[in-house]
């Protein structure tokens, strides 16, 4: 960090700039201006200056912006704006928005704008300036403060606030039982004291954090997150989670992966009266592959159909747990295809088919649930697509990583990505509800809003021209984008 210092003999041309409340600092023969205030630290017994804005470098021929303003001050002529996608995203999630108004009364502006940036391009902090001028947001949540340095000052002001995140979260807890999932991520700076070595799924040894992601089962959206250092074992962080969530064990189901299964996890989470749907290896001893030989149709219970896809299963008792063995005909012609290729490739051999055919396109799980099989299966499909659609935002932390200063800014952080992640889930459940999730997701909704802009002609906006596209996707979900 550059070392500045505050002169006396400052000359009359930069001298005219300084104000109450302003301070001049000198580096390298450069005058520079800044906004400090003053306020009392009883740990030192003594007031302790301040910096609260840089206001921009003092040169002979005048004061020059921060670069992140002068862009600002260039971007407010512009006359055409993405229009339809913040638009509708304003709208149809305008409650989300209001408990943010709520929890974060001076702050909830920058929130919505960071984390509507994010579902929308999963932009890094650095870019978001740039999206957020050039669509309606800029003037339907003005004055919003997203330059680089603010988003920064923000991550670290938000993940202060933990019980205040936990309060705006609660409003997603109440009423409905949870999914509890476990997923990592990865962080590189060494300013983040969480980030410890720790194992991740993949098998890998580095720096990360562990997160611990509460699912509604009633609304299909998430509703609680927790960070816990990489190195903290899983089943040490489900108790203190629940606690801080306000869910009892009896509300709560923890939907593994495979790397979670182990019987120390398992007896674990029986001590604590949860239930708990886990994965198995397919090597595991646990799995009977009998009923999957020959006729699939011979030695299993049933089948139940999920996404238009023929699923069959078998439940078989092993004291109080259950293992649910699935069998996905798609997947079991899909694998043996691959399995075939690597073999015509030379990278494998037939005996080693025949021995794997019958595990091809199973799925198998412990559990000591009661839920039917199709429920099992949804419950641990839905975790997978969950995950899935976190990754996409929590991908791009190592371009953000100069932001994570330390463990209070990947707190802000995570923040802004569980509010992006609420937004994404409230057009999935229109797209859910209006039986569409077959043609679009999410992000292709907001592709086909996006092509719609607004102009400015003289003093007065108007809307584009609206791509057939976009009007068949807006007469199938029944969106209206009003007239700006």
């Amino acid at each position: 960090m550059p070392i500045y210092t505050i002169v006396t003999d400052i000359p009359d041309w930069a001298l005219k700039y300084r104000e109450k409340g302003t301070e001049i600092r000198h580096l390298n023969g450069q005058y520079y201006l800044y906004r400090v205030t003053s306020k009392y630290d009883p740990a030192i017994k003594r007031s302790r200056k301040i910096t609260l804005e840089y206001l921009g470098k003092i040169t002979p021929g005048g004061l020059l912006k921060p670069k992140a303003v002068r862009v600002m001050d260039e971007l407010q002529y512009i006359t055409n704006r993405e229009y339809g996608a913040s638009s509708f995203i304003l709208s149809e999630c305008s409650d989300t928005i209001d408990l943010l108004k709520t929890h974060f009364p001076d702050e909830w502006k920058e929130i919505a704008v960071c984390s509507i940036m994010r579902f929308f391009h999963s932009a890094p902090m650095k870019n978001m300036l740039l999206h957020y001028v050039s669509s309606h947001l800029f003037d339907a949540l003005p004055d919003a403060r997203i330059s680089p340095e603010s988003v920064s000052n923000l991550l670290h002001y938000t993940g202060l606030r933990r019980q205040r995140v936990v309060d705006f979260m609660s409003n997603f807890v109440q009423g409905g039982q949870c999914v509890i999932d476990l997923t990592h991520v990865f962080s590189r700076s060494d300013n983040v004291v969480a980030a410890t070595l720790g194992h991740n799924s993949g098998g890998g040894f580095i720096p990360q954090l562990n997160i611990v992601l509460l699912t509604s089962l009633r609304g299909n959206h998430p509703s609680f997150f927790r960070i816990v250092p990489g190195s903290i074992g899983d089943v040490s962080t489900i108790k203190q989670t629940m606690k801080e969530a306000g869910i009892s064990g009896v509300d709560a189901v923890l939907v593994g992966d495979k790397g979670f299964y182990s019987k120390g996890n398992m007896r674990f989470l029986e001590r604590e009266r949860m239930r708990y749907i886990l994965p198995l290896k397919r090597d595991s001893p646990f799995i009977d592959y009998s009923p999957a030989k020959g006729d699939i149709r011979t030695g299993l219970d049933g089948c139940f159909m999920f996404d238009d896809r023929v699923i069959w299963h078998r439940m078989k008792k092993t004291g109080k747990r259950r293992v649910v063995l699935f069998l996905d005909e798609d997947l079991r012609t899909e694998e043996g295809r691959d399995m075939i290729a690597r073999i015509k490739d030379g990278k494998g051999k037939m005996s080693s088919y025949h021995e794997q055919m019958q595990k091809m396109g199973t799925i198998a799980v412990i559990t000591n649930t009661t839920a039917r099989a199709h429920m099992v299966y949804e419950l641990l499909k839905r975790r997978i697509e969950i995950e899935q659609t976190f990754d996409t935002f929590k991908n791009t932390l190592h371009a953000d990583r100069s932001y994570m200063r330390s463990d209070v800014s990947m707190q802000g952080w995570m923040f802004i990505n569980f509010v992006a992640l609420l937004l994404y889930y409230r057009v999935y459940d229109l797209l859910f509800r209006k039986k569409m999730l077959k043609k679009y997701s999410p992000k292709d909704v907001l592709l086909h809003l996006s092509l719609i802009s607004k102009m400015k002609i003289g003093d007065r906006w108007v809307l584009s021209e609206i791509p057939k596209q976009s009007r068949t996707l807006m007469e199938n979900l029944g969106i209206e984008i009003p007239i700006p």
